[in-house]
């Protein structure tokens, strides 16, 4: 049997509005750590790393570049304009190009009626402690019933030993919220993926709240309904 990675996302995506933004000029929109994260991403690649998507409400009045030719633009569909944005690498500043600078991907908004600019940012990949995190399968020690809609997992700590004399350290606990009464239907969807060599090898994706890969569970069927998953740790 091969080892298999779990992955645990813990947190929903962090998601911001920008309505009624004013495009008669350069557009940008600078996350905010009340409304988004705090702190918000760093790193001028961010965008281009696919760790956020910009999304507008298509109005009459905006401008497409061609690259969006084969993309739904009709007035009230929601518009991923990812591509024509740029990231600050610390302000948390996003740059919209607009179709003048770039004919190809850029994007223009109504120019005279702000209303008509209703903007989402996204975000798509963990970037704060505790976003994510993976375990490898030979530490689980071990799942319990913890309530009528929680199951327990119990990992030897990720970042402890053994000691000399063998002696246990850390233990990590990840908390996975799932269906009424459906502890029996998660644990055997876990085992049987790792048990199973010919299911997965590498990176199983237990659950993942972020926006690209939607709710991710084991199972196509979902059998025990995965909500949301929590880490905790005992420190040594």
């Amino acid at each position: 049997m091969r080892d298999k990675y779990l992955y645990f996302g813990l947190d929903s995506a962090a998601s911001e509005s920008f309505d009624n933004t004013d495009c008669s000029g350069a557009v940008t929109l600078t996350l905010n750590t009340s409304n988004f994260d705090d702190p918000t991403p760093d790193g001028i690649n961010f965008i281009a790393n696919g760790g956020l998507k910009v999304e507008v409400v298509a109005n009459a009045s905006h401008t497409f570049g061609t690259s969006y030719a084969d993309v739904n633009t009709t007035a009230g569909v929601t518009v991923d304009i990812t591509r024509s944005c740029t990231y600050h690498a610390t302000t948390g500043a996003i740059s919209i190009t607009l179709v003048a600078s770039d004919a190809v991907d850029g994007f223009t908004g109504h120019t005279s009626d702000a209303n008509a600019n209703d903007f989402t940012v996204t975000q798509l990949k963990p970037y704060l402690t505790g976003n994510g995190y993976v375990y490898n399968s030979r530490y689980l020690q071990g799942m319990h019933y913890e309530s009528t809609t929680t199951t327990e997992l119990h990992f030897q700590g990720k970042t402890g030993d053994l000691s000399d004399t063998g002696d246990a350290s850390d233990v990590d606990t990840i908390t996975v919220t799932h269906g009424l009464k459906k502890h029996k239907e998660f644990m055997q969807e876990l085992l049987d993926v790792i048990a199973d060599d010919n299911k997965v090898n590498g990176m199983v994706i237990v659950c993942d709240d972020m926006p690209t890969n939607g709710s991710t569970t084991l199972t196509t069927q979902n059998a025990s309904a995965i909500a949301s998953v929590a880490q905790t740790a005992t420190a040594s």
